[in-house]
């Protein structure tokens, strides 16, 4: 056999024992672990060897996935040093809002003994994403059924929204009706500045009756002044009345649900433009809810926070800040798509609030900020969906959001009338 002969074969041997070794061994790890056997319904998108994760750390990885009676089973490689609990739950959910899955585990009760190696324990079965935005839309049908329907709240609710249009209607008629005369007064206003001038040319020239009897001095500079600041008034009307017509008022209602958890949490606010063309105040509320209501174990929303911004935009970033879910904060939106066709239709946002936060919510100790950030797509001017993380640096829920927003031109025209006043 020739030298050339015996190279090759032995070369193809290699590889044939390299490409084995790296199959049985790809697995193979010095740390010692433990398998548990985590049973679901559904765990799409799963891979093998994807982390499993306590805490945010990692504590091991999926070993192997397999159908047993019916019932996925997930089996988790934990590594030894870390025990996990009675009371433990288990979920499939992505690192972030686009990107891959892992095991996520809440540790149970460490009171209790730890489960034994190979143990079967339930886990907790997630929506799919198709089933998870119908589940959210008809949360939002049923939150404004109750709203038009039944309920104390959706009456009550409906009775001063009621009595909120009634006066916004008044008022609206009142500026209607008060539209024509403020024209003609806007024009007759011109008409006499013009008017105005001339005589002030003709008593600086002495033209005129008047101008004869200016050769006082004295008189001559207190009526120019007395001119003058007629002028300046009118001016000043003029203003007031251009601002009524550039208020813009705008209802925006956000409804979040935490597949996770399967939790869901409602803002409702009031955002104000002024006829500035780059400022807005927004004030509402954030997480509505009934402080009463039993709370579910990993229910960390405190509810009916007081959300009041003051914030600057353009056509393609939103900064504002102020009060965030009820503590100081900024926020910001991006458009940097605003002027492509469809693209412009994405919004990507972040809020960054209650930086010294340091408090027990739910018999759980949060410390660090509250980091959220998300992106949204707008349908129309009335409606967009869009996928969020959830304070990201404790809790880390996903959520899926859907926005309502409209302009209310009665309340603008309350506002307008009101700046006139001012």
């Amino acid at each position: 056999m020739k030298p050339e002969t015996k190279l090759g074969i032995f070369t193809v041997l290699g590889l044939i024992v390299f490409g084995f070794s790296l199959y049985f061994l790809g697995g193979f790890s010095v740390t010692r672990s433990y398998d548990l056997n985590i049973k679901f319904a559904d765990v799409s998108g799963l891979p093998v060897k994807a982390p499993v994760k306590l805490s945010g750390v990692e504590v091991g990885k999926v070993k192997q996935i397999k159908i047993e009676n019916g019932d996925v089973i997930v089996v988790a490689q934990i590594n030894e040093s870390v025990a996990i609990h009675p009371g433990a739950r288990f979920s499939v959910v992505m690192t972030g809002i686009i990107g891959s899955k892992y095991l996520k585990v809440e540790q149970g009760d460490t009171m209790l003994a730890a489960y034994k190696p190979g143990a079967y324990i339930d886990g907790v079965n997630e929506l799919p994403m198709d089933a998870m935005i119908t589940q959210t839309m008809a949360s939002i049908k049923d939150f404004v059924d109750s709203v038009n329907n039944q309920g104390a709240f959706g009456d009550q609710l409906n009775q001063t929204m009621t009595e909120v249009r009634q006066l916004s209607a008044n008022l609206n008629q009142l500026v209607a009706s008060m539209k024509p005369y403020l024209t003609r007064s806007a024009q007759n206003l011109d008409d006499l500045t013009e008017r105005l001038d001339a005589l002030l040319a003709g008593i600086e020239q002495g033209q005129g009756v008047i101008g004869g009897l200016m050769k006082d001095e004295q008189m001559k500079q207190d009526v120019k002044e007395s001119v003058t600041n007629l002028k300046e008034t009118m001016s000043e009307v003029k203003t007031f009345v251009g601002k009524m017509s550039r208020f813009r008022v705008y209802w925006d209602y956000d409804f979040f649900y935490m597949p996770d958890s399967g939790l869901a949490t409602s803002d409702l606010a009031l955002e104000i433009y002024p006829s500035s063309g780059y400022t807005f105040y927004r004030a509402g509320i954030a997480n509505i809810g009934n402080e009463d209501d039993s709370l579910d174990s990993k229910d960390y929303l405190e509810k009916n926070k007081f959300d009041v911004r003051f914030g600057l935009y353009n056509k393609w970033a939103t900064v504002s800040a102020g009060l965030i879910r009820g503590a100081g904060g900024v926020a910001l939106e991006l458009k940097p798509f605003y002027d492509k066709e469809f693209l412009e239709r994405f919004t990507f946002t972040g809020e960054f609030s209650d930086w010294g936060r340091d408090r027990v919510i739910n018999n759980r100790l949060f410390n660090k900020p509250n980091l959220s950030y998300g992106v949204d797509f707008r349908f129309n001017r009335f409606f967009s969906v869009g996928a969020w993380s959830r304070d990201v640096l404790e809790t880390n829920d996903f959520a899926v959001k859907a926005n309502i927003s409209f302009n209310d031109q009665d309340i603008s025209s309350f506002f307008g009338l009101a700046t006139m006043a001012h």
